[in-house]
This record gives C-alpha cells, sequence and structure tokens, in this order.
C-alpha cells in the first residue's frame, strides 16, 4: 500500500477482511510521516490543551454507505469496553441536521435557516434505489418547504397548494406505486412529473414571486421549486435514467441547470445551487469567480445529499478525524497483522522492460525509527489519537528534525537519504496506489510513459489548494450572537472562507482547564487562491491574511457581538500568551494545504471520463485507490476513497462482491465499471 490516506486503508481493510485473506495476503503500508489519514488527517497539539487540529472541516453525509459501512466494522472488531470512550461508532458519529445557507441578495446576506427531518434508516445499509424514490421525496421536500411558508404567514392561503403541489403529489405517489418495483422505465409519467412542476414553478413566480422578490421565504421557495423544474426536466430531455448521470459530464452543472429552464435567479443566486461548489471546492485555481464541476456529478451529490441520506443529512465526528477514523482502523488493521512503515517517501514507481507490470518502488527514508516498529499513537483522556508531530524520541535523528522544526508531511527528505527500492517478487507482488493525484506526476513518469491512458488520467486530473482556520474563543456562539442553533452548519458565506460550523463537542475531547477560558471551538474552511502563491511560506502567508480581512470583516454577520469599533474582538481569543490585538491570531491554527499531496481533488466538467477504475490502472500488479479515481462518487470526499479502495480490493481478491454505488446513481444506471 502506498499512501496512508482513507482510499489505501480502505483497501487494506478489505484485504484483510477475513482469516482466509489475512492467510493469503500479507500487506504493508508505506506512507510518509508519523500518521495515517493524508488530506483527513488530524493531530494532538500538546502544548495548547491536546487541541485537535485539522487539515479543514471534515462531516460525513448521511449518503456515505460505504464508509460508514467500513468504520461500523471497524468499530464492531475494535471492540472497546463500553465504558471507553467513543467505544462505539454511534459515540463516535452524531446526527447534524440544522444547517443555515447564506444568499447574497441585493448587497446584504440573508440567512437560509432549515432542519432537515430525521428518518429510522442507517447509514451503512445499502438499498437500492428506483428513480420514483427520488422523485417522491423532492416533492415531499418542496410540500415541506410550503407548508412552513404558511405556518410562518409568509405563503398566502390560495388554491396553490392543492392544485399545483397536492396535486402533483398525488400523482406521483399513483404513479410511483404502479411501477413500484418495475425498474426504471416510466418516461411518460416522468416527463408528466416534470410538466407539473414546471408548471407550478411558473405558476408561482408568475402569481407571487415576480411582484415580491424580496420576501426570502418566497423567493427560495421559488428557488427550490425551479431547481427541481429544471432537474427533473433535464433528467427527461437528456434521458438520464437510461444513459446514465455520466451523459452530462462535460457540461458544467450551471449551464446544464439554465439549458434546462432554470432561472439566473436560482442558477446564480440559488444557496442551494452553491453550497455544491462550495462543499467540493469547485473553482479552479481557488477563484471563486471560476466555478466548475461536472454536472451529473453535481446532479447525482445533491440527490443523494439531499434525498438519499440515512438516518441524518449529516454526521459530526466527536473527535478528531484522526481519533474518530484512522486511529480505529490502524489498530484493527495492526490486529490483523499489517505492517505500518511510517517515515517512507515514495519518489518513484517504475515499470518492467515491456511496460507492462510494476517492477520497482523506489522511498526515500525520511527518519530512522529506534528498535524497529514506530508506535503511533498517544492517549488523551482515555482515547487513542494521533499527535500533531513525530514522537521524536523513538527516531535516531529526532534531536536534529526536532531542532530543526522540520515537518515531515512538508519536508519530503529532511537528511537527504538516497533512494532505497523495494523490488517485485522479493519485496511486493501487488502495489496499491494511494497517493494522492496532486503528488503523483513526478512520481509516475515512467507510468506515464508507458501507457498513455495513465499519463492522460493525470494530465486531466485537477486539483485546488485549500485553507482552513480554528479559533477557540471565549464566547459561545449565542453569546457572540449566531442566533441559530448551537452546533449548526452554515455555509454559502464570504468566500473564500465560506463555511463555519460550531465544533463544540469537541470540548470535552480536548484537555482545557478552566483557566483556559475556551467556551467555543470555531472551524473556518474554503478554497486558497491560487494566485500569487508558489511556495508552502506564500501559502502560509495568504492564509494568515485572508483569516485576518475575514474576522475584522465578514465574520461579524455571523457573530454581530464579536466587533469592537470596526473590527474583531481580539480579547475573545484565547491566547494564553501577552500578544496583542490581531498577533493573537498566531496562536490559534492556521492552515494552508499547499502540498500537491494536500490539495483537493476537483471534479471539473469534461474530466470524469479521463479517470481510471481502480482496476484498471494499465499495469498487471497495480491498482489504484483515492478519490481521484474513477469510483461511482469521482468527487473529493471520504466516500469516494473508501469506495475506490473497496474497488482496488475487489479486483485483487473478488471481494467484496458487491460495492454499493459504483455504476452512478441509481444501480440500474449503465455505464462502464470494473466489475
Amino acid at each position: 500500500m502506498l499512501g496512508g490516506g482513507a482510499g489505501a486503508l480502505a483497501a487494506a481493510f478489505e484485504l484483510t477482511a477475513t482469516p482466509e485473506l489475512r492467510e493469503t495476503y500479507s500487506v504493508t503500508v508505506h506512507t510518509l510521516g508519523w500518521r495515517l489519514g493524508g488530506k483527513g488527517a488530524s493531530g494532538r497539539n500538546a502544548s495548547q490543551g491536546q487541541r485537535i487540529e485539522e487539515h479543514g472541516l471534515h462531516i460525513w453525509f448521511g449518503f456515505y454507505d460505504n464508509a460508514f459501512d467500513m468504520i461500523r466494522r471497524c468499530y464492531e472488531e475494535l471492540g472497546r469496553p463500553p465504558q471507553a470512550p467513543l467505544a462505539k461508532w454511534t459515540d463516535a458519529f452524531k446526527p447534524l441536521n440544522d444547517c443555515v445557507q447564506y444568499e447574497r441578495f441585493d448587497g446584504q446576506w440573508v440567512p437560509h435557516h432549515f432542519t432537515l427531518p430525521p428518518n429510522p434508516l442507517v447509514p451503512g445499509d445499502h438499498r437500492p434505489v428506483e428513480v420514483w424514490q427520488i422523485v417522491r421525496r423532492s416533492f415531499d421536500l418542496i410540500e415541506d418547504a410550503w407548508l412552513r411558508l404558511e405556518r410562518s404567514g409568509s405563503a398566502p392561503r390560495s388554491g396553490i397548494r392543492h392544485a399545483h403541489i397536492r396535486g402533483s403529489l398525488r400523482l406521483l405517489r399513483r404513479r410511483s406505486r404502479r411501477h413500484a418495483g418495475r425498474g426504471r422505465r416510466a418516461p411518460l409519467e416522468l416527463r408528466a412529473a416534470a410538466w407539473l412542476t414546471r408548471r407550478a414553478r411558473n405558476w408561482v413566480w408568475r402569481s407571487m414571486v415576480k411582484k415580491r422578490l424580496d420576501e426570502k421565504g418566497l423567493r427560495l421557495f421559488f428557488m427550490w421549486l425551479d431547481l427541481a423544474a429544471a432537474m427533473l426536466t433535464g433528467i427527461v430531455r437528456d434521458r438520464l435514467v437510461d444513459r446514465g448521470f455520466g451523459a452530462i459530464n462535460d457540461e458544467d452543472f450551471r449551464s446544464w441547470l439554465t439549458r434546462h429552464g432554470a432561472s439566473p435567479l436560482t442558477v446564480e443566486g440559488s444557496p442551494v445551487v452553491r453550497a455544491i461548489y462550495d462543499a467540493a471546492f469547485c473553482y479552479v485555481d481557488g477563484d471563486p469567480r471560476r466555478p466548475n464541476v461536472a454536472a451529473g456529478k453535481a446532479a447525482q451529490d445533491l440527490i443523494r445529499s439531499l434525498l438519499l441520506y440515512k438516518g441524518a443529512l449529516m454526521y459530526k465526528m466527536q473527535a478528531g478525524m484522526g481519533d474518530t477514523v484512522f486511529a480505529p482502523l490502524y489498530e484493527v488493521l495492526r490486529s490483523r497483522g499489517v505492517r505500518f512503515e511510517f517515515f517512507q517517501n515514495v519518489t518513484r514507481v517504475g515499470t518492467d522492460a515491456s511496460g507492462a507490470s510494476i517492477e520497482e518502488i523506489d522511498f526515500v527514508l525520511q527518519a530512522t525509527v529506534k528498535g524497529g516498529a514506530y508506535d503511533p499513537l498517544i492517549m488523551v483522556k482515555g482515547l487513542p489519537c494521533w499527535p500533531s508531530e513525530p514522537d521524536w524520541a523513538q527516531l535516531r535523528e529526532g534531536d536534529e528534525l526536532a531542532t530543526k522544526g522540520v515537518n515531515l508531511e512538508q519536508c519530503p527528505n529532511p537528511l537527504g537519504n538516497r533512494p532505497e527500492t523495494l523490488r517485485r517478487g522479493e519485496d511486493f507482488d501487488v502495489a496499491v496506489l494511494g497517493i494522492p493525484v496532486g503528488a503523483l506526476a513526478p512520481i509516475c513518469e515512467e507510468l506515464s510513459a508507458a501507457n498513455e491512458r495513465f499519463s492522460q488520467m493525470l494530465e486531466q486530473s485537477h486539483t485546488v489548494m485549500t485553507q482552513a482556520l480554528q479559533l477557540w474563543l471565549k464566547g459561545t456562539g449565542e453569546e457572540l450572537g449566531f442566533p441559530y442553533h448551537a452546533g449548526s452548519l452554515a455555509s454559502c458565506f464570504a468566500e473564500p472562507l465560506d463555511t463555519y460550523c460550531d465544533m463544540n463537542q469537541l470540548l470535552d475531547r480536548e484537555d482545557w482547564t478552566p483557566a483556559d477560558e475556551v467556551r467555543q471551538i470555531a472551524y473556518f474552511c474554503g478554497v486558497l487562491p491560487h494566485a500569487g502563491v508558489s511556495t508552502q511560506q506564500e501559502a502560509d502567508g495568504s492564509a494568515r491574511a485572508f483569516a485576518l480581512t475575514y474576522l475584522n470583516g465578514e465574520v461579524q454577520t455571523l457573530w454581530p457581538r464579536s466587533a469592537v469599533g470596526a473590527g474583531f474582538d481580539w480579547s475573545l481569543v484565547c491566547d494564553g500568551t501577552s500578544a496583542a490585538g490581531q498577533n493573537r491570531l498566531a496562536s490559534q491554527y492556521v492552515r494552508a494545504n499547499f502540498t500537491g499531496s494536500e490539495r483537493y481533488v476537483l471534479t471539473l466538467a469534461g474530466s470524469v471520463r479521463h479517470r481510471l477504475w481502480p482496476g484498471k490502472s494499465g499495469f498487471g500488479n497495480l491498482f489504484l485507490a483515492g478519490d481521484w479515481t474513477r469510483n461511482g462518487i469521482d468527487g473529493g470526499s471520504v466516500e469516494a476513497a473508501v469506495t475506490s479502495g473497496m474497488l482496488a480490493a475487489r479486483a485483487i481478491t473478488g471481494r467484496p462482491a458487491v460495492v454499493p454505488g459504483t455504476k452512478g446513481l441509481l444501480e440500474s444506471d449503465r455505464g462502464e465499471h470494473d466489475a
């Protein structure tokens, strides 16, 4: 296994899932630095209350069937005592249904608060989906939105509800009962549903919204209805139920919506549309003025997120992602006999003379472990966690590296060591390439030269730099004036830090004293514009500058009582030093994800067809794992990475027999896959 992220670990998890597989396969994970997780890695800062420091904000969606299936099996096998912290997966993941989406309207930020209803389903329990389930659930959401408008007094009690919304629902329910279990083909009824939705949309616009555009509830309802009309119309006219959503992946999502009748108000202003771009950082070169995402994948993600979630819309981890996901995976895999080689930076994957197989793998040893095996985890309040830096005492060169302040995840060869080589037949038989695609070009030069499809995949892969800001504050969100439920996720806000989440659930897992006065943990994240950034140092400086500008400006919309004069009240920051004013930002956590292995994978229009399936690398003994592969999700997420790792394992062993979601949105969608 080359790489220690979610894709590689998912492959290792499946390759060792049974005693028989463990007898057959000896698995070794080679990874850069001192911890697992890749872009999902987190660390505990011992000098700052064992605080959790992440690459960004990590939230799991309720449709993550493969990721939740893996984590459920992992926690069951881990078998922690009932009294232990995060003993079960349900202790580690808690539902999140409360959201605030911001709309920029008439020069002002307008919040739209909503709570999606929970359901009795359990994430990880896969069930095939029919198109009529999706249509019915979309109409249920529209009806619920209208009923909320009526209850709030924002909607006139006219015949619209019965004539358009309820009438459409009755037709859909009647048709769905008729077609239940009969597959995906019901073209006349689906066309009728699209027509009814367009008719209701047009009526709502002419009769109400056009005259009362400044009423935010009506405006949002229209945008929901308009989005549903455009998507249903597009699904019908482009025959996506038969052809698969991949048929429109060469087109940007906003362009596709416009082509099928969505209004500029919805395409440019709807927070639901914008959320697709913000959630997946879909901005070329980190420029918010250049949104771009493949239409088919965006439509699938929107449908999966809002209509096919299980239990809850989203789930919050109750510790760092490293503590909640990658420490348990490490413990289970190690108990199964998987070997972990930390501090190994892979520099070359070489082919044999024919260019058909992998013959050699070169790596640079970043540091030498005393006594052989490195013990990576620390205990924080009874929970195994990853530290924010290596345990230097376990390394022969630890004192030297620590004195220099070397970051082993950003400095691949701090000692200037010469590469060492792993050879096929001696050190490995099969390799799984799980290194992020942004770092692969120099590593895979021989692969690109030997295989045009592999070369094209790398050339057509796109990534973006991201940034994260974590604050530890003396005031809660409520005390600072945030008017919504504690723990809410707020998105579609000011760029580039467009997403904010109250992460106070982590207070119990960090190790602060009363004197530290920490009352809120706030996470922000977004893209990091590439302009003017060519080094890690420049990226770090850019992220700090954005954080200062944001806190002294736009954040006051979220926290009205955080301002002093024209700027941010820096006395709110839990600093622990004598620093004053904005110098107190230095004690907080500001991160710029600059290196190729830390950048976020984009799914630009026209790029999906160039991706390779995990079992089709073009080389007989090389398999691929990561969210950059073709995997059914085909976008940056832990679900895509885990799905890819499962597909890599299946290509090697034939197991697992079924990997849900790999054919697209509907299990009956047509399209190539690796089965």
